[in-house]
Parts: structure tokens; sequence; C-alpha cells
């Protein structure tokens, strides 16, 4: 609720368009605060792995069930049209965007129960989360983000289809080849 306050001053203060203030690791944010992000123009970065890694311990211990069902409302940010990104948070997690677009899909625990799954959302939104919403988070979306004339082209070349494997394999999905640059720095295509 202080960061809330803290951005609405700011803004009174020093008035900025498409300020795209940012908040890191958005994961317990309560309707009524979604609806404040958006008013404001924030653009929130979810931990969504937490769902994986940690979401045992915060439904039983840290959290409880009702709060723990909501860590990182993607579904309910997204029904209010507020883009966000997904992340990673190295060393606490792996980086592996492919794993964030599997937890934002499946929102399944490591001891395999599904923790909220109101909040789960549509495979090709998650992967927006970790392509062109993250480049708009980071007033980038004019250089990358998606594949389109006159923005970089790094990307990777996937092994299969993330919008056409089951849900639950997303995150198994290989890496064919990376380019950056125009070159081909790993695998082969």
């Amino acid at each position: 609720q202080d960061i809330l306050n803290a951005y609405e001053e700011a803004q009174r203060r020093y008035p900025r368009a498409d300020a795209r203030h940012i908040i890191i690791h958005c994961q317990t944010a309560r309707e009524d605060q979604l609806d404040r992000i958006k008013r404001l123009g924030i653009v929130p970065s979810f931990f969504v792995v937490h769902t994986y890694f940690w979401g045992d311990r915060h439904y039983a211990t840290f959290l409880g069930q009702d709060r723990a069902e909501r860590i990182n409302p993607l579904k309910s940010a997204l029904n209010r049209g507020i883009l966000f990104s997904t992340h990673n948070d190295t060393f606490v997690t792996p980086i592996d965007p492919l794993l964030s677009v599997w937890s934002a899909v499946n929102r399944i625990t490591s001891g395999g129960k599904v923790l909220g799954a109101a909040q789960r959302i549509p495979v090709l939104e998650a992967l927006r989360s970790v392509t062109n919403w993250a480049a708009y988070q980071a007033c980038e979306e004019h250089l990358k983000g998606s594949l389109e004339p006159g923005k970089l082209a790094d990307m990777v070349v996937l092994e299969q289809n993330p919008l056409a494997v089951a849900p639950e394999a997303i995150r198994d999905v290989g890496i064919a080849a990376t380019i950056i640059g125009g070159r081909e720095v790993y695998g082969s295509l």
C-alpha cells in the first residue's frame, strides 16, 4: 500500500505521461491494489515461479490458503488489461523464461498441487509476459519483444511450439538455436 501511495505522490508532484513505474515481485497484490495499479499505469512484474518453488510453503506456512491461491494474480491483472512481465530471480530461481510461462499457465507447486487455478492465464499471454510485454515495461517495445522490421532479431528458436504442446509440457520444450545480432550463437538450424 505504501508503494502505491508513493507512486501517486510522485505523479502528483512530478507528473509524467506514460511513466511506466514498475513493481518488481508484485506477488500479493489485492484486487483493490490492482485497480490502483491500473489507474496509475504501473507495469507489475510477477515472480510467478514462486508458485512452483515455494507455493506449498506459502500455502501451509507463510500466507495461508486464501492469500497463497492469489499469489501472483496474473488473471486478475489480465482481466483489467494490465500489461505485466514475469521474471525469475537469480540465484533464488534458475533463469528460465519457459518455466515462468509454464508456471503462469499451470500454477503447479513442487509438491504437485495446483495453487490458485483461478489465476492461471492462457499460453499466449504467458509468452507475451516474457517477450513483448517485458519490452514494453522497459520502454523498449520499439526495439525488441516481437519480430518486426526494424527491431532487433535476438531470439531463441524452440524445438516445439509452446502453443501446441500440452500445458504441462511447456517447461520441457527445448531450445534448438539462439540467434543474437543475426548470428547463430547456440544450436543448429
